[in-house]
């Protein structure tokens, strides 16, 4: 089955700010999954997605690479601390980056942010939020969550996971 998700480019804001606040720049790494499953009675696939921002933006399970810890390592944390979900890492899907602006001590702050996804199996566990950061978590079904994940770079993450996972399928590496 293939799925798809059509792509659009936000072009950069330009121009001259004047009289702007104080800057600074800050460094993020962060890691995180695609947890794929077996829908039951053999229906497909779904994904495991956390609701943020009041439950209005849907997204993928990540979160801050802890000192000496490798990016699998914190992958497989962050989803469990995330969702209550405990999951194996089954093969890299490569990174994404991306910048925004928060407020730090009233000052202006660019956050460059990288995330390194994993396709991740389905181990045990049943969906609990993280109270303190997560507002929800759910499993979907592969269109509905393509539909559902408020970022392009998300949506592409799990199109990654998807070729990845059929790819592992002959060789019976995929999780039951």
């Amino acid at each position: 089955m293939r799925y798809s998700v059509g792509t659009h480019r936000r072009r950069p804001k330009r121009g001259i700010r004047r009289n702007a606040a104080p800057q600074s720049r800050r460094r993020v790494t962060s890691a995180g999954g695609v947890v794929l499953r077996e829908r039951s009675g053999g229906r497909g696939l779904e994904v495991l997605l956390i609701a943020i921002k009041d439950g209005r933006v849907w997204s993928l399970p990540k979160g801050q690479v802890e000192p000496g810890e490798r990016y699998p390592q914190t992958a497989v944390r962050e989803v469990w601390e995330e969702t209550g979900i405990r999951a194996k890492v089954l093969a890299p899907l490569g990174s994404i980056r991306y910048h925004f602006t928060v407020r730090d001590d009233g000052v202006q702050t660019t956050v460059t942010k990288e995330v390194h996804h994993f396709l991740m199996g389905y181990v045990a566990g049943l969906p609990r939020p993280q109270k303190e950061e997560v507002d929800g978590v759910d499993w979907v079904p592969v269109r509905e969550a393509l539909r559902r994940l408020a970022h392009q770079n998300e949506r592409n993450a799990v199109l990654r996971a998807l070729a990845c996972w059929e790819a592992l399928a002959p060789s019976g590496a995929k999780p039951k």
